[in-house]
């Protein structure tokens, strides 16, 4: 059989296929491996999407967009995941983002940011600080702070910000600071060059190098009164809690997803490209030797779960969101983040699992550091600890024990 190079082998879904993303997935992957070995930023590869309109496939044709669906969009970031998850990953926030404001498109805030992502315009969201004080369930008091400009209708905000992934790649930032005199936490967006905006690419994380997961320093930035806006206040009307985050976790269980895809595309085309195999093999060609065929189903089969128990909770969450303001909302909203938490406790340990696995078939040749197969498990397991699945497995079990409800903040 003749030699396929892997990304041949990589199934792409069907509106992948109608979009015409399908050529451009396949030239991001095929530099996925040189990016990593080379801690090469994809910023050209970042504006190839952009420009083909990638950030803007949830809105409606008449504002720029494709209008998929939200399973359709899963499809295309775990194809994109397949090609290089670093860039999958650095469009989470933005999605997230356009997400949002599609729920409030009428406000006049959620039109301009819609209408820039019309435009090709991509987001990036950073809340998380080393300072600052703790608030509980609440989150954080940021350290960072805004100071009002005298005679002007604006403000100045300074500070700094980790865990920024995407914002080397993004166009506009949403972040949020304190303002001392009423002590009240309020968010800003502002432009990614704006004067005092510094992306600093000084993320260390042994996999998904390349997010631009490192540090936002805000230095006297100034933002003007349009774009400066109230966190929403927590209102406790006595009606159950809906599950806003569910997304983040079905996105990012998702790009793992597309890793293995990838993972069992590497282990076909690493086992065809063989030519010896050990001496005490029971076959001459490895892709006739059993092990190696028994090692490649068990890759497949586990693929194939991991793709199935994924699109469930993509499914659970776009129920969710289709039931939005409806009696059954709160029900919809907890069947999606069970879902979700379901879906990242198989993904996370089956994943890691095939990507050594995809190891023990490629042979000595496997270990190359251009080849950089290794970045799979890498990438596992650093996007799996977003969340540890850990804590994960606990909250599950205590809700199908107890009927205790999952909590309501950013992980879930």
């Amino acid at each position: 059989m003749p030699d396929t190079p892997a990304i041949d082998l990589l199934a792409w879904s069907e509106v992948t296929r109608r979009l015409g993303y399908e050529a451009l997935f396949r030239e991001l992957a095929e530099g996925a491996a040189a990016r990593d070995v080379e801690h090469r930023l994809a910023v050209s590869e970042a504006a190839a999407l952009k420009t083909r309109g990638f950030g803007a496939v949830r809105l409606q044709r008449w504002e720029g967009g494709q209008g998929v669906s939200l399973p359709e969009l899963f499809d295309l970031v775990r194809d994109l995941a397949a090609a290089d998850s670093n860039l999958a990953h650095v469009f989470r926030n933005h999605f997230f983002a356009v997400e949002q404001h599609a729920g409030t498109r009428d406000a006049p805030f959620s039109r301009r940011v819609l209408a820039l992502a019309g435009e090709g315009k991509t987001f990036g969201v950073v809340f998380n600080e080393v300072t600052g004080e703790p608030a509980g369930s609440l989150g954080q008091i940021p350290a960072t702070r805004l100071e009002p400009v005298a005679g002007e209708a604006a403000w100045q905000v300074s500070g700094s910000k980790i865990y920024s992934t995407g914002n080397l790649y993004a166009d506009y930032l949403f972040s949020s600071a304190l303002e001392p005199k009423r002590g009240k936490i309020r968010q800003f967006f502002v432009a990614a060059a704006a004067p005092g905006v510094h992306l600093d690419d000084d993320w260390d994380g042994f996999g998904q190098k390349l997010t631009g997961s490192g540090t936002t320093v805000f230095e006297r930035v100034r933002v003007p009164d349009a774009d400066l806006f109230d966190v929403p206040a927590r209102v406790d009307d006595g009606r159950p809690k809906l599950y806003a985050f569910t997304f983040h976790q079905v996105y990012l269980t998702t790009v793992i997803a597309g890793i293995v895809s990838r993972i069992l595309a590497d282990a076909i085309a690493l086992v065809r490209a063989r030519r010896r195999n050990y001496y005490h093999g029971l076959a001459q060609r490895p892709a006739d030797e059993p092990e190696l065929q028994a090692a490649v189903g068990r890759i497949a089969a586990y693929r194939s779960a991991v793709h199935a128990v994924t699109l469930r909770a993509v499914h659970a969450l776009d129920a969710a969101w289709q039931g939005a303001g409806s009696p059954e909302a709160h029900e919809l909203s907890l069947a999606a983040t069970l879902a979700a938490s379901e879906a990242k406790v198989v993904t996370d340990e089956v994943a890691a699992t095939l990507a050594s696995l995809l190891i023990d078939v490629s042979s000595g040749s496997g270990v190359s550091t251009r080849q950089a197969l290794d970045r799979h498990w890498r990438n596992i397991k650093v996007i799996a600890s977003h969340n540890p699945r850990l804590y994960k497995e606990r909250v599950l079990g205590d809700h199908y024990l107890n009927g205790t409800l999952p909590p309501t903040g950013a992980f879930f």
